[in-house]
Parts: structure tokens; sequence; C-alpha cells
């Protein structure tokens, strides 16, 4: 009977699988999920209720924010795949019943085999019967491979790994909304500021055009002055246009990263403009930034990945040990024993993977390798970045500053504007034109900051810093406001040097005294440990380089130079690179008391030729008086002024001596001496050395 109906069966499901076909998506159902989809989107479990300051932004922006919501679903359900690829880890138990029922008994003959042969069957043979019509069968077996235990305990490290790097793309998410709250809140309050202002120039400018083209209609001024005027006024309405257009959206584009749908109203908090400071030196930042950042944390972990596979690609080249033993019950009648027990052990081997293996083995690690290279590359990217966002930093300070110079200039020429027409009598043109000049001044003021802050911010996410709790979970805005603001208070306190095992500043040049004094500043020749021979370079911590008064020779690791003001400091960096090794360190130079500076040297020529001759000899002792020169130093003797004086200063600026020039009294014409004062015998040497060092061997020591 059942195979009378198997055909029909077969014909049955064959028929319905060729008869699926695509089915376009309900249109109704399309509509009530559209209309759901703008439910959930407009909604806001924290009504705005006040105006927003820029951490309260920020903590709405992480909170609803639906590409962080999405990046927190992933490492959720990253969580979930490393729970199941634990269980891969524990060997099998399998449970199974059945039933089983025969209309007729399973009877058998037997007969005897002679000669590779079975002997024929009788022909009234005996049947025998082993097995009941109806039979029950139970059992528990318990199976152990040991090479999938192997592997599975791999693919669960593999596991844990992406686990982590969903981690990690979670918390790039965080840094990238912070940065880009940061950036859009500050254009729009830029935004606030500036529109209200707008319209209504705007509209006294729609009103002088107005003004114009009638009196051009009714030929009460000259045509062409007519034309010049409204040229005039057309171009500073499509200059407020444009500016208007670059700041309608910055609003929108701030609620769109906080969660909100177009059209949900919000206030902005007053702020004041206070230009933030980096608590950090430039050094510090790459170690934290190579620590701490999750693009360079994402390569690891896949670096890690990647030799997991070696170790995978190797176990699948082992022999297959499986274990096995099962408890067995079964209620046949024919059976001495129905319930038993039964165990197995069994070993198999894949010919195939003496050949596939060692394939995959070399493919594992040229994977490695490309991790490897990977991560370097995006090290190397890190480091770029850090530098050009500590660039972008300073030079937006710059912007900012001329910004802030010229809206104070602006101001004070339009109120000259508004009193000289009044005084005057003039067209508004002149006074239309330079409110709007002071419009736009505030404008670039309000857009520099804007961009100061968004650099300021860069520099958060080119370091990774982390400025949220680990857990978000049940935290409120207020809560998360709170934790924010504590964190950009102290984030650059945080992260204190990062010393490691493998550190090579062995003798940091802060701890050196780094004063810039009279002879300059030469940091120990064992301040690092890179190796030889050693090549150095110094710039600022900033990544600009040193200022133009400031020199540093690489051969004998000095610092010299003429500061325009004698009571600074300067944040530099020195670059040690030996032969395989690099390293680097930060510290503060400042200048000291004694240091080369031009009001310096005017006051060394005065006292030096008033002292006698005789004097001079009478004092010459090493531990001299300061105050009286005991010897002279000649350096060049030039028959020009300004020449003498061009040379005094260049080699001032190099080697940090006090250089002045003093013209002789007995020749004519007279020549101009290139001199520096020495108070003692120690001095001299010294001196002499510095002029060598820069090239200058024939300097001479003279009384006067």
């Amino acid at each position: 009977m059942f195979r009378r109906w198997l055909p029909i069966f077969i014909m049955v499901v064959f028929v319905a699988a060729c008869s699926r076909s695509p089915e376009p998506l309900d249109r109704a159902d399309v509509s009530k999920e559209l209309q759901s989809d703008l439910d959930k989107l407009g909604v806001m479990p924290e009504a705005i209720d006040a105006p927003l300051s820029l951490y309260q932004a920020i903590a709405r922006a992480i909170l609803y924010n639906r590409e962080y919501k999405l990046a927190a679903m992933e490492a959720a359900l990253s969580q979930r795949q490393y729970d199941l690829a634990k269980t891969n880890i524990l060997p099998a138990l399998t449970l199974s019943a059945g039933y089983t029922a025969r209309d007729k008994y399973a009877a058998s003959a037997s007969t005897t085999f002679d000669n590779d042969t079975p002997a024929p069957l009788g022909a009234d043979p005996s049947y025998s019967v082993s097995q009941d019509k109806d039979r029950s069968t139970a059992n528990a077996v318990f199976t152990w491979n040991i090479l999938d235990f192997g592997l599975s305990y791999v693919r669960a490290g593999q596991s844990a790994d992406r686990r982590m790097i969903a981690i990690e793309r979670q918390r790039k998410v965080v840094h990238n909304i912070v940065r880009e709250v940061t950036s859009a809140y500050w254009r729009a309050v830029a935004a606030e500021n500036l529109l209200a202002e707008l319209d209504p120039l705007l509209r006294r400018v729609e009103s002088a055009l107005a003004d114009s083209r009638r009196i051009e209609s009714r030929r009460l001024s000259p045509p062409l002055e007519a034309l010049i005027y409204q040229k005039e006024l057309l171009e500073i309405r499509r200059t407020l246009h444009t500016q208007q257009r670059a700041l309608m959206t910055a609003k929108l584009e701030l609620a769109q990263l906080m969660g909100l749908l177009p059209g949900q109203q919000y206030e902005l908090a007053k702020v004041e403009y206070i230009i933030p400071e980096v608590a950090m030196n430039i050094s510090l930042m790459e170690n934290t930034a190579l620590l701490n950042r999750p693009e360079l944390m994402e390569t690891r972990y896949q670096k890690r990945i990647n030799q997991s596979e070696v170790r995978a690609a190797m176990l699948s080249m082992m022999p297959n040990l499986n274990l096995t033993a099962s408890a067995n019950t079964d209620d046949s009648d024919y059976q001495k024993y129905n319930e038993f027990v039964e165990m197995g052990a069994q070993v198999s081997y894949n010919l195939m993977s003496a050949f596939s293996g060692p394939k995959n083995r070399a493919v594992a690690k040229a994977s490695v390798e490309v991790a490897e290279a990977q991560r370097l590359a995006m090290a190397m990217a890190i480091v770029s970045q850090v530098h050009i966002a500590n660039i972008n930093f300073a030079q937006s300070r710059q912007e900012y500053a001329v910004a802030e110079d010229y809206l104070s200039v602006s101001k004070r020429l339009t109120k000259q504007t508004r009193d000289a027409q009044q005084v005057a009598k003039f067209g508004a043109l002149e006074v239309i034109r330079q409110e709007a000049s002071l419009l736009l001044a505030q404008m670039r003021r309000d857009i520099a900051f804007a961009e100061l802050q968004n650099s300021y911010g860069t520099i958060y996410a080119s370091v990774g810093i982390d400025i949220v709790p680990g857990n978000l979970k049940d935290m409120s805005i207020a809560g998360l406001t709170s934790a924010i603001n504590q964190s950009l208070q102290s984030w650059g306190l945080k992260y204190k040097s990062i010393i490691t095992d493998g550190n090579r500043v062995i003798n940091p040049i802060a701890e050196q005294k780094p004063v810039l004094g009279r002879y300059g500043f030469v940091f120990a020749d064992n301040t690092f440990s890179v190796g030889q021979p050693v090549a150095y370079s110094v710039g600022m911590q900033d990544g600009t380089r040193l200022p133009d008064w400031l020199s540093f020779d690489p051969l004998t690791r000095k610092f010299s130079g003429r500061p325009p003001k004698k009571q600074m400091q300067l944040s530099l960096r020195v670059i040690a690179q030996g032969p395989k090794v690099r390293a680097t360190d930060s510290f503060i130079l400042r200048i000291g008391n004694g240091a080369a500076t031009a009001p310096i040297a005017q006051k060394a020529a005065a006292p030096s030729a008033a002292i006698p001759v005789q004097k001079v000899e009478k004092k010459a002792a090493p531990q001299a008086d300061k105050g009286q020169a005991y010897r002279f130093v000649q350096v060049k003797a030039l028959s020009d002024r300004s020449s003498a004086r061009k040379y005094a200063d260049e080699i001032s600026a190099k080697t940090g001596l006090t250089i002045f020039v003093r013209k002789t009294k007995k020749r004519n014409p007279p020549l101009y001496r290139v001199i520096t004062p020495a108070f003692s015998r120690q001095e001299i040497k010294t001196i002499r050395e510095a002029l060598a060092g820069i090239g200058i061997t024939d300097s001479f020591v003279t009384r006067q």
C-alpha cells in the first residue's frame, strides 16, 4: 500500500515547490509599518523642557542616536554568538526513544554454508523469530569527538575576539557622536546668535533697494550712481543669503544626532566663548592613542583571530578520536537483557588533509602577516591623525584670535559710521554695508569658534578618549550628562604617562632642568636608549616647527637662540631615531634670566667700555664678579656697522651668546668688532667651544 502512495506523494511535493513564486509586499501592510516607524522615531523618552547644554546634547545623542543603538545591538548579538560558540565545546549527549510495529513477525530461516556457497533451503524449513512485532526502545548516547573539541575551543576564542571587536566599534561610534555633536552644537549656537539679526538687516537691504529703484525711475540721481548703489546692495544681499543658507541646517543636524525628528523644537543654552586647553603633551597623546584607539584595538583582535586560525589549520591535520558511551533499553521479549550499556572508541584520519592541511596553514599564516601589516599601517595613520588634530587645533586658535580682532575693529568701524551718518546726513548704503560687515564678522567669529571646538573634539577622537561610562543601561540623561561633564573636565589627567617595559627614555629631559640660558641648553647624551648612531629631530609639541629665533644642533644636542622676551616657555618634543627603534620625549623649555636677549646685549656694551684695562687685569680670576668682564672674545671685524650688527645677530641666534658690536677709535676708516664678554677663564673656553660648534675657529681673546 505504501509503495502505491509514494509516487503520488513525491509528485505533490514537486508541484508545490515549483508553484512557489515571488510575491510583492502588500501596500496596506507597508503603510501600517510606515506609520509604526514614524511613531517609534518620534518617541522622545525625556522631554526637552530647558535649554540644552553641550553635555546634555552629547548625552541625548548617545542614548537616543539610532546609529549608537544599532552598534549596541550588534554588540549584544556578538555576545549571544559567543555564548553559542561556548556551548559547542561541550560533548554531545543524545537522548532518543522509538517505537516500531510490523503487521507480521520478522521470521527467518537459516542454512549451512560450505565452500563459499550456501546450501539449498529445505522444502520444509524451520523458521525462528527473535523480534516482537511491536517494539519500544530508548537510549542515552554520550559522544565526545576530540578533534571537534579542539576546533570548537579555538572557534570559541575567535568568537570572543569578535565580541571585543563589536565593543570597540561601539566605542568608535561614541567617539564619532561626540565629535559630530560638538561641531553641530556650536554651529547651531552661531545660527541662533545670527539668524535673529539677519532677517531685520535683510529687510533693510530690501527697503534700500526699493528706494534706490524709485530714485532711478524718477531720475532723481544720475543712473550710474543708482545702479552702482543697487549693485552693492545686491552683493550684500547675496552674501547674507549665502551665510543664512549655511547656518539654517545646523539645528536640524543637531536634532538628527540627538534622535529628534525634523520639526521638534528645542532651545540651546546661553554659552560663553572660552578657549579650551589641551591638557596632554604630544608624546602622551601618541601613546594614549596607540593604546586606546578602537580601530587599532580592532586590528589587534583581528590579528589574534588570524593566529587562532593557524592553530585551527594545524588541528585539522590531526587524527580524529571519537569516544562513545550509551545506556540502552529494549522491551523485546526475545532478549535476555533488556537494559545494557555500550562503550566504544574510534580513530580516523583523513588522508587528504596531508595535502590540504599545509596549504590551509600557509594561508592562515599569510593572514596573520596581513593583519600585522594592517595594524602597523593603522598605527602610522593614528599617529599622523594625532599630529594633524593638534596642528588643526593650533591653527583654529589662531584663526579664532584673528576673527575676534576683526570683529572688534568692525564694531568700532560700524559705530563710527553710524555717528558720521547722523552728523553728515549721508545715505544709508554705507551704514548698511558696515552693519552687514559687522554681522558677517560676528558670524565668522562664531564659525571660527565652532571650528575651534570641532578641532578640540577631533583631538578627543584622535586620542581615543572615553568620556562615557562603560555601562549605559538604565542611565538617565541627567546622570550621563554629569558623567560626561566630569570626564571632560579631567580627561587630560586620567591618562598618565604610559610607560612599558620597553620604554627607551631612560633620562627624561624634563628632569635635566631644561632652561635656555646664556649659552643655550644641551640635553644629556644618555637621554635615550635607541642604539647608535642616533639622529635627533625637534619640533613643537603641537606638531609645528620651532620658532625662527630658536635653533637646535643635532650633533651637539644644543638649543640656542635669542628669545623675544625673558619670561616665556616652549613645549618641545625631541625624537631620537636609532638604527632600528625610535623614542620620543616631551618637555617644557624655560627661558632663564641669563638668556641672550637683545636688551641684555645692549646693556653689556656700556659697562664693558668703561672698564679700564688695568682694573680688568686685577680682577682676573675664575670666580670673577659677573658684573665686569674678565676678557672679550672677538669673533670678527667688519668695515660696515649694519653688516657687523647682522652678523652679530646671526651668531647670537645660533649660539645663544651675548654678542655686541664695538667701533674702533684709532682706525680710519674705523672697524666694527663683533665681540662677546667673558667673565672668567672657564667662560672663555666655553665661548670658543660654542663658536667652534658653528664653524668659527679663528676667534681670539682680547682685553678690550
